[in-house]
């Protein structure tokens, strides 16, 4: 029987969340005794922020590593319901961070509506300090933004965040910091966003008033990944595909589109029997996903070599970490790589922008391996960057020595906010397959090596 022919029939595949993509912060952990130290104010309140995803532990063994968190993004979830007539506001402040963003979803994830850090007015007086050429240092920092339930416009009102009308009038969201410079904790250097309330009566509510006004929930935000036809699936191919399964003894990138295209394309498996090279599917990003990314994905796996190299150029980034003072411009706000469990969705190790060590030309080599397959050269000193692969395979507990869970791998790489003119991004992939005509040396290539082979490299 051909792969392109083979046909489960007895599959019902109507889950297909193990591939719905997030984008929590170990950020550098470098230190510095002369970095500024900017000290923050003292919230009025945290009762509505609930900590989010997070792959401070780098496993699916934490119950909160899920979604596929960037290691160095922090999150935090709200979560409440907004009394008939209401008016929802939140103040906030700038973060001295790379990036920031509140995002509304669906009770089910489902990304909504993103107030991103460059369309956020300031309070007069103050600077917006993610607008390139702006000044990233200053002391006032405020800005006053609208929660307002209904449909997004196609012209949006300034500072307003568009939440889906409901019955209960419940909302979601999820506020997002990425790298917060050098020596700041995980808010970077700001408290929480503060929600203040209008009533329908014209009574204000603020601080810890707010909390039982909006009814919040005191929990995290729900795992959604439920991945139900991964195990059988998994199962009954691998027989057919044989070694590394669902990984390809040539890996290649692809966007990731929407939950069940994606698992259908790891998976190789559609009912037509053809690829997914060619297709065009709709682009639905669920599980808390954010809107301001894109994200390309690669199965490996040990089977197939103990040693995976990435090979391509890095875009231009703009630079923050170092309490830069100005915004420079760049081909896009971030970008990161990162190992991951194909199964529960945990994030294991990321390697963002800033932290990619590269030739004069902009090209990187990145190695990725256990521990103990790491080559003695795949070294900062040496020209190579190291990303460790997932100790614990695809994640899946019940693994039995020999199935193959235990060698699988997923690599995911995030494009943040590209500029316009760069064209190279996978903003651009509409159609699958054509990501490395589109993206160039910028979707990096992929090679099994041993580890003796890449030692012999020497150092670069």
């Amino acid at each position: 029987m051909s792969k392109a022919s083979y046909s489960i029939k007895l599959l019902t595949l109507s889950i297909f969340s193990s591939l719905m993509l997030s984008a929590c912060n170990n950020s550098n952990d470098e230190s510095d005794n002369n970095a500024q130290v900017i000290t923050p104010p003292i919230p009025e309140t945290d009762c509505m922020w609930q900590e989010g995803p997070s792959s401070r532990i780098g496993s699916g063994e934490d119950p909160m590593n899920f979604a596929y968190p960037d290691s160095n993004v922090n999150y935090w979830s709200s979560e409440f319901t907004i009394p008939e007539g209401a008016k929802v506001y939140i103040e906030g402040d700038y973060p001295y961070a790379r990036h920031t963003s509140l995002v509304s979803y669906t009770s089910a994830g489902e990304r909504v509506n993103s107030l991103r850090d460059v369309e956020i007015e300031p309070n007069k007086g103050v600077t917006n300090p993610f607008i390139i050429g702006n000044t990233r240092m200053e002391e006032k920092r405020g800005y006053l933004t609208e929660v307002k339930i209904g449909a997004l416009p196609e012209k949006p009102e300034q500072n307003v965040l568009y939440v889906p009308k409901t019955d209960l009038n419940d909302v979601a969201l999820i506020y997002r910091v990425y790298v917060p410079n050098k020596g700041l904790t995980e808010k970077a250097g700001v408290s929480f966003p503060r929600y203040k309330v209008v009533l329908s009566n014209g009574d204000i509510k603020q601080g810890a008033e707010v909390c039982n006004v909006l009814n919040i929930k005191k929990q995290q935000i729900k795992n959604e990944n439920v991945p139900a036809a991964y195990i059988p699936l998994y199962n009954t191919l691998r027989p057919v595909f044989g070694l590394g399964y669902p990984a390809r003894a040539e890996p290649k990138w692809f966007k990731t589109f929407n939950a069940e295209f994606n698992f259908r394309c790891i998976f190789q498996y559609f009912d037509d029997g053809k690829p997914c090279e060619g297709r065009t599917p709709e682009s639905i990003m669920n599980q808390w996903a954010t809107p301001d990314n894109e994200y390309v994905l690669a199965a490996t796996s040990r089977e197939l070599g103990k040693v995976v190299t990435l090979h391509g150029k890095l875009p231009t980034t703009a630079k923050t970490y170092n309490n830069d003072l100005i915004v420079n411009d760049s081909n896009m706000r971030y970008w990161s790589v990162c190992t991951n469990e194909m199964y529960t969705s945990a994030t294991n190790y990321c390697l963002y922008d800033e932290q990619i060590k590269t030739d004069k030309d902009g090209f990187y080599t990145i190695v990725v391996a256990n521990p103990e397959d790491r080559p003695n050269n795949a070294t900062e000193s040496c020209g190579f960057n190291y990303l460790q692969q997932s100790p614990r395979g695809d994640g899946y507990e019940q693994a039995i020595a020999g199935d193959g869970h235990a060698d699988l791998g997923m690599l995911l790489i995030r494009n943040l906010l590209p500029n316009g003119d760069f064209a190279q991004t996978v903003q651009k992939v509409t159609e699958s397959g054509t990501e490395k005509a589109i993206m160039g040396d910028y979707a990096p290539d992929i090679a099994y090596m041993s580890k003796e082979d890449f030692e012999a490299k020497g150092c670069n």
